[in-house]
């Protein structure tokens, strides 16, 4: 059973085999790197330089459409693949300057909500309600300080969250969390994991593309939550809200959505009784007010856009996105028509607005600081 007890934050003693043995990360690169998305850099490279040669050999327009095709395919992966505004190595490297800012003009100390989760949280190539939440907070002038950190990262599974290395740097992800010292930790991980339980290409690309020890199963899925969340509440003191994982399709009766319905019945159920003993775990039924606006929608569609069909759309959806600008919202209302789910996989804007607002819930509920106002109709 998870300790209920915990530190300040800042880790303990202990040796170098502990990851958690100190708080502060080493020096090294952001952790949200651009894994999965090199491909597509190499490849914009490679368009651009044959571009060149046919040019240098004799100008056509078929150089010029090379070229095109490659700034292209670049801008797209640069866009979907940069990291958060606010990570955890941002911010904790922005914490100190921060502090002595605070203190030197007599403002309060602001508390931290870290946000643990895959692309749905990362916010590029979905509809980024991290960042529109901490807009939100910040356009209520009685709202007491909490700065959020964004922990998502593209493509990760949960076993991905605990791994201690990544080409030979440590790269475990709750290390970093605990060295932003949060007051509140949201957690919305294992989207990948079920898709690689419904197709095995998936789980093939997956196991390849993060090293995994094992391929990825339910079972392991409620194994490694449950250790992510045993490793927060045994260095932190922060109150832990666990979001059930979106659909996967609005079809309600698909094969690909009976796993997430298996999951997240197995996840509230950890929460509830694996977790009791601990006050400060509880669920958040993101999917359930994901379904809840689905269904009281009028939008009228003659078929509903399969999750299989998801990486196609997601591509023509992420260059639409990233080089002409348009929202989540409208490529979903042209292209699948789907409510809450642009490509049927990653939130568009009102699915992003469904999952803030349950996390404003959640923070009226368990907020001890005025964070939200104690109002939350402010906020939704």
């Amino acid at each position: 059973m998870a300790s209920d007890g915990g530190g300040d934050g800042d880790g303990g003693g202990g040796s170098e085999e502990n990851i958690f043995a100190t708080a502060i990360p080493p020096p090294g690169p952001p952790r949200q790197d651009r894994t999965g998305f090199i491909e597509f850099f190499a490849l914009s490279g490679i368009l651009v330089a044959i571009s060149l040669l046919i040019f240098y050999i004799e100008y056509s327009k078929i150089s010029v459409l090379f070229a095109l095709v490659g700034v292209v395919v670049f801008v797209t992966a640069e866009g979907t693949s940069r990291p958060p505004r606010m990570g955890p190595h941002e911010f904790v490297k922005e914490r100190e300057i921060l502090l002595a800012k605070k203190k030197r003009d007599g403002g309060d100390a602001e508390e931290v909500l870290v946000c643990l989760g895959d692309s749905l949280t990362h916010g590029a190539c979905s509809a980024n309600w991290v960042d529109a939440l901490t807009e939100r907070l910040r356009g209520s002038p009685s709202a007491a300080p909490l700065a959020i950190v964004n922990a998502g990262q593209n493509g990760i599974c949960t076993e991905t969250v605990l791994q201690r290395k990544v080409e030979h740097v440590i790269a475990c992800r709750p290390k970093y969390m605990i060295a932003c010292r949060p007051k509140y930790i949201f957690i919305m991980i294992g989207t990948n994991d079920v898709r690689a339980v419904y197709r095995k290409d998936w789980g093939d690309q997956l196991t390849w593309m993060w090293s995994l020890t094992e391929r990825p199963s339910e079972d392991a899925l409620m194994r490694n939550l449950a250790n992510i969340i045993r490793v927060l509440l045994e260095h932190t003191t922060a109150k832990i809200a666990v979001g059930t994982l979106p659909p996967l399709g609005e079809d309600a009766d698909s094969t690909a959505n009976q796993i997430v319905l298996r999951v997240n019945r197995r996840m509230i159920h950890a929460v509830e009784i694996e977790f009791c003993d601990s006050r400060r775990v509880s669920a958040v039924d993101v999917n359930g007010a994901l379904w809840k606006y689905i269904n009281l929608s009028s939008v009228k569609r003659k078929k509903i856009h399969s999750i299989d069909d998801s990486l196609p759309t997601g591509i023509v959806m992420c260059i639409l996105h990233n080089i002409f600008g348009l929202s989540w919202n409208l490529l979903t209302h042209i292209i699948t028509g789907n409510v809450v789910l642009s490509e049927s996989l990653h939130l568009n804007e009102t699915g992003g607005d469904v999952v803030r607002n349950e996390l404003v819930k959640w923070l009226v509920e368990n907020g001890d600081a005025n964070h939200v106002d104690g109002r939350k109709e402010k906020l939704l």
